[in-house]
């Protein structure tokens, strides 16, 4: 009897010496691993580490088709890449690629499908021409390399529809065009903004439309059949009062707000002409205090609203997104 006791005893000594053998083994190979990578990850989280980026080889694969000319699989390949690694770090030189591309074939003969031979009509006039094919003046005259806007019965224009809307994002401060609209349509280039001042009482998410396009030179307005027209500061005036596409302000003298380019001088009817002490005096549009108020809208580069003006149509739709 004693012996068949002690044989219990080693048996469960036993037992309980493999259940805690293996409990052992589970502990340091299994969630002492885990532990470990555990450990590591949070390692090399705090060192910063860069993961291989997967959008590099794709961009690098879209530039050999450009660079062979196959502009079109190329294009196709950046959008490609956009829409599959959105966050890559050659995103910004894609879209800007892209959108070189775009203008490229915008005024391609060859590239651009809705591309038709207008021939001018009696009583035609560029205005008219431009309003009923759903285009500038200002595209017209590029795409025909015309200096002048004059004229004759039997001239033949190439024109094209223009049909963009304006996305204005605060957070990356880039002003995006898109062909269509932003639901049906797709990116078509993407401009740096150099300043963005949102005019008080305005804020974001916020939607307007492009209500007038203007060109001023030393404060006076400037029709494109104007020699000087090509100098003049363009400006895209939006709906809302203070909310304009147009060039970084430079000094310059003080003029009556009401007839500032953001509201028309016809406005000023009927007002005093005797004008204020502070009209010819010279001052930094980059002071704050300008007049008791700051010049607020989107400011680009002189060569980004200019190309802007060219194919932007008044109503285009304008979205201010955070």
């Amino acid at each position: 009897m004693s012996r068949f006791k002690i044989l219990v005893f080693l048996l469960a000594v036993g037992i309980a010496g493999s259940v805690l053998a293996a409990a052992y083994w589970y502990y340091t190979r299994v969630l002492g691993h885990e532990s470990v990578v555990q450990g590591q990850i949070k390692n090399l989280q705090g060192k910063h580490t860069n993961l291989p980026d997967p959008g590099v080889r794709r961009f690098d694969e879209a530039m050999e088709l450009i660079n062979t000319s196959n502009y079109t699989e190329g294009r196709k390949a950046l959008y490609r890449l956009l829409d599959s690694f959105p966050e890559t770090s050659t995103g910004p030189e894609a879209r800007r690629i892209i959108g070189e591309l775009n203008m490229d074939m915008l005024f391609s003969q060859e590239a651009n499908p809705q591309r038709k031979d207008y021939i001018v009509q009696p009583g035609d006039s560029m205005g008219r021409i431009a309003s009923k094919n759903q285009t500038s003046v200002e595209c017209i005259m590029r795409a025909n390399g015309m200096l002048s806007t004059n004229l004759q019965p039997g001239d033949h224009l190439f024109v094209f529809p223009l049909d963009f809307e304006i996305v204005v994002d605060l957070s990356s401060k880039t002003v995006q065009l898109w062909r269509g609209t932003r639901e049906k349509g797709y990116f078509f280039k993407e401009y740096q903004a150099l300043e963005i001042r949102l005019p008080p009482g305005m804020k974001a998410p916020a939607e307007t439309v492009i209500q007038a396009k203007s060109a001023w030179h030393n404060g006076k307005a400037v029709t494109s059949e104007n020699p000087i027209f090509i100098s003049a500061d363009k400006w895209l005036v939006g709906h809302k009062t203070g909310f304009n596409l147009r060039g970084l302000p430079k000094a310059k003298p003080l003029v009556d707000k009401t007839t500032t380019p953001s509201q028309p001088a016809a406005a000023t009817k009927g007002k005093s002409k005797g004008g204020s002490k502070a009209a010819n005096k010279v001052v930094d549009d980059d002071d704050d205090d300008l007049a008791g108020i700051p010049e607020t809208g989107v400011f680009l580069a002189r060569e980004d609203i200019e190309e802007l003006f060219t194919i932007v149509r008044t109503q285009t739709k304008l979205f201010v997104a955070r």
